[in-house]
């Protein structure tokens, strides 16, 4: 299936193959219906609450999942290999395919799931997120803050030759949008080129500088790095280089609370 199971019809046995849904379920205080986890899940590191795990997401052991017994499969075209999920439907396991493209989806994604399991307490957050992200859209400013923001680095810490970066057509790129931002985007995507050299991000001039320490591990030495290599910048010029967990970014689910409360503040300058 490609939609949460109905509200009322809550799976008693799910195994998440989608480390920020796992989040969002263990957030939710859901986690008691998690019957396995993929490698790269968070989890509560209590010996009662631990989860098998079932492989990583790229690599999910398929014969293990069903031999769970789930009652729902939880994956992600952009996290889990295409056939896998065929496999696991093939076996005749229901699939709930979670791929937000839009922060307003991954609202939709966890009214959803609150619905699902009647849970008040998720709701109560979906609520909270759903009137949030309605006034940050109505408070854009008239004028966005270009950022740049790398997942990876080409090259050495010390001299890096390029970044790849977050697209705009990503949850990532909606989020940033929603919070004042105007993300520097790619100028190539030819196989082993970097997308982005130092001469395009000095060219783009941004305003915010955002260096996520996952999925890649960006560390204060690249924050100096770039504060060497580009001076005239204006996010080093104003010191507005912040070195942060890539989970806010990247992790769509509840993890969208923690982005909206601290991102306009990082981007929008104060006045």
């Amino acid at each position: 299936m490609n939609r949460a199971p109905e509200p009322g019809s809550a799976p008693r046995r799910v195994v998440s193959l989608v480390p920020w849904m796992t989040d969002t379920m263990t957030a939710f205080g859901l986690d008691g219906f998690l019957a396995g986890v993929s490698d790269s899940c968070p989890l509560p590191a209590a010996p009662d609450r631990g989860k098998p795990r079932v492989g990583k997401p790229q690599s999910p052991r398929t014969e293990e999942i069903v031999q769970l017994h789930p009652d729902l499969v939880v994956a992600g075209p952009g996290v889990n290999p295409q056939p896998a999920i065929d496999a696991l439907a093939a076996a005749g396991l229901p699939i709930w395919t979670v791929d937000p493209r839009t922060v307003r989806e991954s609202v939709s994604l966890l009214r959803d799931l609150a619905l699902m399991y009647a849970s008040e307490r998720s709701l109560q957050t979906v609520v909270w997120l759903d009137r949030a992200v309605d006034w940050l859209d109505r408070s854009r400013p008239e004028q966005s803050v270009c950022v740049f923001c790398p997942r990876s680095r080409e090259g050495a810490a010390g001299s890096p030759t390029g970044w790849t970066v977050v697209g705009a057509d990503t949850y990532t790129g909606d989020l940033l949008s929603l919070c004042g931002g105007d993300i520097v985007e790619s100028k190539t995507d030819s196989p082993g080129s970097p997308c982005l050299t130092p001469a395009d991000v000095a060219a783009a001039s941004p305003g915010v500088i955002l260096l996520p320490g996952d999925p890649f591990p960006f560390i204060p030495g690249d924050a100096e790095t770039i504060r060497t290599a580009l001076p005239d910048v204006p996010a080093v010029r104003n010191g507005k280089i912040f070195v942060m967990d890539g989970r806010m970014l990247f992790w769509p689910g509840w993890r969208l609370g923690e982005a909206i409360q601290k991102l306009p503040d990082m981007l929008i300058p104060k006045t």
